[in-house]
């Protein structure tokens, strides 16, 4: 698989799902404007897995994205 390859995957399966923004919607929920790295924490430390894994999954895309601008 090549670098970064897994992530187009992901985002397939999320818009093939209909869950593609769902961990924005579960933020805003919680009283904040969006995803922010505060709304990222809370969701790590939540009790439900999925938004566990949501929340990773957008600290990684944070992660990504900060490192495509630094270059």
């Amino acid at each position: 698989m090549a670098k970064n390859e897994w992530i187009q995957k992901v985002v397939k399966r999320m818009e093939q799902k209909g869950t593609k923004g769902a961990f924005t919607e579960w933020c805003k929920s919680q009283g904040y404007s969006g995803v922010t790295w505060e709304c990222i924490r809370k969701g790590k430390r939540s009790s439900s897995a999925i938004i566990r894994k949501r929340a990773t999954l957008a600290e990684t895309f944070r992660k990504i994205a900060m490192r495509r601008k630094r270059k």
